[in-house]
């Protein structure tokens, strides 16, 4: 057991790339002013609601064992509601103070989804995508200021969804972690056709600024 620690630590310290730390992660909480627009079973209507996001990841010192991430966001419209947990696997394949690229695979799993459909009401919907992650961080030298962006995407059958988030943060750093202060853009666009019990085109995009906070340990 004890060769295989080791062994262990020795490959992670010849493949940095994976990681510059034992163990670590982020906590991320957002409030996000959603602009929805449905354009399914012939609607073309905006409307403007707040709402709150989260996401934390696990990153670890283990090559070749990817880090995970969960992210949690809802959408609650007139014409079609929704809420989306993430499920995502991926590795830091570049990583220091000024440049940082992730790259990984997922799963988006929709609960409680609901479109209005004008002649008989309301359609449920539920159900998985898979999805490809990818995320970025880009440092402005000699400032604690560094730009952002990340999303997940996948055109699957008849299905596509993208969500994707652009911004920037400000960091301050303390003794057993950093709080980044961020601000930014998020879109999400899903048409879904078919898509488990719907007989119409799911066709709607959520998008808006969004401000808060991440803690990194």
């Amino acid at each position: 057991m004890k060769n295989i620690l080791l062994a262990s630590l020795l490959v992670s310290a010849a493949l940095p790339v994976f990681s510059d730390t034992l163990i670590g992660g982020d906590i991320e909480v957002n409030a996000w002013q959603q602009n929805q627009t449905f354009r399914g079973n012939g609607h073309d209507e905006d409307n403007d609601e707040i709402a709150y996001t989260f996401e934390a990841s696990i990153e670890h010192f283990i090559p070749l064992v990817p880090n995970v991430k969960y992210g949690y966001s809802g959408v609650d419209g007139d014409d079609y509601k929704y809420t989306k947990h993430d499920f995502t696997l991926y590795y830091e394949i570049f990583d220091n103070d000024i440049l940082s690229f992730d790259a990984g695979v997922g799963v988006s799993q929709f609960s409680d989804g609901s479109v209005r459909v004008d002649s008989i009401g309301w359609q449920d919907f539920d159900g998985p995508l898979p999805h490809l992650y990818l995320g970025a961080e880009v440092g402005i030298p000699s400032t604690p200021i560094f730009l952002f962006a990340k999303g997940s995407g996948v055109t699957y059958k008849d299905n596509d969804m993208l969500d994707y988030s652009v911004g920037i943060q400000y960091e301050f750093s303390l003794v057993a972690f950093d709080i980044e202060l961020q601000g930014g853009y998020r879109s999400q666009t899903i048409d879904l056709v078919g898509y488990d019990d719907l007989t119409i085109d799911l066709d709607a995009e959520t998008s808006g600024f969004f401000a808060g906070v991440n803690f990194d340990f």
